[in-house]
């Protein structure tokens, strides 16, 4: 786990050595949300949004790898490479039951106490996320109506406080993972089955699982 990201200075969020990934990208992001939060330095914000950008990117990825597995094949990962934002396409095209699959990895997870939280990301908010953020990295007007004017600037910060907190929140207090259905014992896959298409809700999928018990073979990522 990463060490606390508030009141670090802007060297110490450049220098620290974290990875470079969902995480270390969600860490950076919500450090610089904390400076320029404590600094009132608006240039610290530019800052933030990149890193938050990336963080969204590499972690609709992760569900990509997670998820997909076997499907995601080179000439597809070459293909997320060419433009970031079809990440949520090739996902849904490799595995269309996603949040069905994250929704039953969450509940197979939830009947093993011992084990960490298991995220479920909703790809649709976090591309619109993704959109509000990229705002902030183009021109958008004259400075005096912008970044000199202190009610926009107001304003810019809080709409990146209220993506990037419960982003850096949420994949610091949990993992990536999912239940892969060919990893899945024959009576855990029945249930599946049967929830992918509907002849069960959440609740009666629960309670079939409740009493078979599986143990979850999860293909997972996250924190570090």
């Amino acid at each position: 786990m990463a060490p606390s990201h508030r009141n670090r200075t802007a060297d110490e969020i450049i220098s620290y050595d974290v990875y470079h990934d969902a995480l270390g990208f969600g860490y950076r992001a919500a450090s610089w949300l904390d400076l320029v939060k404590r600094t009132r330095n608006f240039a610290a914000l530019h800052y933030a949004c990149i890193d938050a950008r990336l963080a969204i990117e590499h972690l609709i990825f992760e569900q990509l790898v997670i998820t997909g597995g076997e499907a995601l094949t080179y000439e597809a990962y070459k293909s997320c490479l060419a433009d970031p934002r079809n990440l949520s396409k090739r996902l849904r095209k490799i595995v269309p039951d996603y949040e069905k699959l994250q929704t039953f990895t969450e509940l197979v997870v939830s009947l093993n106490p011992g084990l960490p939280r298991v995220n479920q990301w909703d790809i649709k908010g976090l591309l619109k996320s993704w959109g509000v953020l990229s705002s902030y990295l183009h021109w958008s007007g004259a400075h005096s109506e912008t970044t000199e004017n202190q009610g926009w600037q107001n304003q810019a910060i809080q709409k990146a406080t209220e993506i990037i907190e419960p982003l850096w929140q949420k994949m610091s207090s949990g993992h990536s993972g999912c239940m892969p259905p060919k990893r899945m014992k024959p009576h855990v896959r029945e249930v599946w089955e049967d929830f992918r298409v509907g002849k069960i809700d959440r609740e009666s999928a629960r309670i079939r699982l409740e009493i078979i018990r599986p143990q979850p073979s999860l293909r997972s990522g996250g924190t570090k």
